[in-house]
């Protein structure tokens, strides 16, 4: 049978208020981060919690969110693939940024921690809905779009860092009016969005996957399907294994942001402002890489994608540690966010299609291992840099970036990939409103 891509003037309108909807959730994620990270001096200041002394009390929340976190998208995820990614979508999307306001006006440390834990675990629920949701709109258009989604996390960043700077500086004692402010707005549009989330009617059965087919030079028996491919042993290791991957991108992400300033005023002897730039250089690199990935996968397949993915970042990480000169220390720092942006979102989505039916278990089970880098990545940096000095601060990222352009293309293959080619129709009854 002949087969020609499906112009995108012929998508259903269905899937395209989805996929808009999608990018929202990841705006929103964005979003809300960076409303907590520019009110915490405020927030601090409200609790009493100032200086050094505060340090301790402060630690203990971030904590339960980081916490909260993990445990979100260990649980959510059969949740969403029982009842739906709208059923889902709807109340976290809405509810989530609303769960910041209350650590603005309650006292006392156990509520405190206990609203930073169910907050974490809320942050968990959309992370995982929003790459459910992609994962089955990828399904529909038979193509790479997951990293463009993650693209509009570091926007949402972005945008939402300016809001939040302005506020800190008029706001400087109290979080209570940022939070409110733009707590507000997100759930709103949260509510709106969320309802433009696949249904679980509107996803598509295994056997409508026929653009899909195992990532490998052996072609799969025709009874394999992708259940079979996932059960067991066998698929707990390889949803461990992208985990582990996952692992990797967010242990160098935290690096950067964690470290770069530092590193690069202290190696270079620069003042804070010039280091500044390391972080703003990599994230900005991350969110092109996240823009221009889908059309590089699609260009050149997952494997390569992840080969050159830990290459790139492996030479970046290397470019840091032998810079003479400030403009090399950018480079390699831009090098490592590129590397790192579309490693994530492609384990995520392999993590999905191998078991449509269970994709919202797998994705959580990835994730939930890969996040274990955010608490994992500091104390082992940490070590580094105590044992050796900050000079090699870079080591462990550009060890486990090689590791990632080794092990990352023999993991994929066992994924299914994107033909260039898909049929013209499109079940109506599965994207129907």
């Amino acid at each position: 049978m002949t087969k020609i891509r499906q112009p995108a003037t012929q998508r259903p309108r269905r899937l395209v208020m989805s996929r808009i909807a999608t990018f929202f959730g990841f705006f929103q994620l964005g979003a809300v981060i960076l409303m907590w990270s520019t009110s915490t001096t405020s927030l601090r200041h409200n609790l009493g919690w100032q200086g050094d002394d505060g340090d301790a009390s402060f630690g203990s929340l971030a904590f339960a969110l980081g916490l909260g976190f993990a445990i979100g998208c260990a649980v959510s995820g059969p949740i969403i693939d029982r009842w739906g990614c709208r059923a889902v979508a709807v109340p976290a999307l809405t509810v989530y940024p609303l769960l910041y306001v209350p650590l603005a006006v309650l006292d006392g440390m156990a509520v405190l921690l206990a609203t930073g834990l169910m907050a974490g675990i809320l942050r968990g629920f959309v992370d995982i809905v929003i790459n459910v949701n992609g994962v089955e709109l990828e399904r529909h258009y038979r193509r790479p779009i997951i990293s463009s989604f993650h693209a509009a996390y570091p926007a949402g960043g972005f945008v939402f860092g300016i809001i939040g700077s302005a506020f800190a500086r008029t706001f400087t004692e109290s979080a209570l009016v940022p939070f409110l402010v733009m707590g507000v707005a997100m759930s709103v549009l949260g509510f709106v969005f969320g309802r433009m989330y696949l249904r679980r009617d509107e996803v598509l059965p295994d056997e409508q996957s026929d653009g899909w087919s195992a990532d490998t030079d052996v072609a799969p028996s025709s009874e394999a399907s992708p259940v079979a491919r996932t059960a067991g042993f066998i698929g707990l290791s390889v949803m461990i294994g992208f985990g582990l991957l996952a692992f990797v991108s967010y242990l160098a992400e935290n690096a950067a942001y964690d470290w770069g300033q530092e590193f690069v005023r202290r190696t270079l002897d620069t003042t804070a402002g010039a280091a500044g730039m390391a972080v703003t250089v990599f994230s900005g690199a991350q969110f092109v890489g996240r823009v221009l990935g889908d059309k590089v996968t699609e260009r050149f397949g997952q494997k390569a994608v992840m080969a050159g993915s830990g290459i790139i970042g492996a030479a970046g990480a290397g470019c840091m540690m032998t810079a003479a000169a400030p403009a090399q220390a950018l480079v390699g720092f831009a090098l490592v966010g590129l590397g790192v942006s579309c490693i994530v979102p492609i384990m995520l989505s392999a993590a999905g299609r191998m078991d449509p039916r269970n994709a919202g278990r797998n994705i959580g089970l990835v994730n939930a291992v890969g996040v274990t880098g955010m608490f994992v990545g500091p104390a082992a940096i940490t070590a580094v840099v105590d044992e050796w000095g900050i000079s090699w601060m870079p080591i462990l990222p550009l060890g486990l970036l090689l590791l990632i352009a080794v092990a990352g293309p023999l993991l994929i293959r066992r994924a299914p990939r994107f033909e260039k080619s898909v049929p013209t129709t499109v079940s109506a009854t599965a994207v129907s409103s």
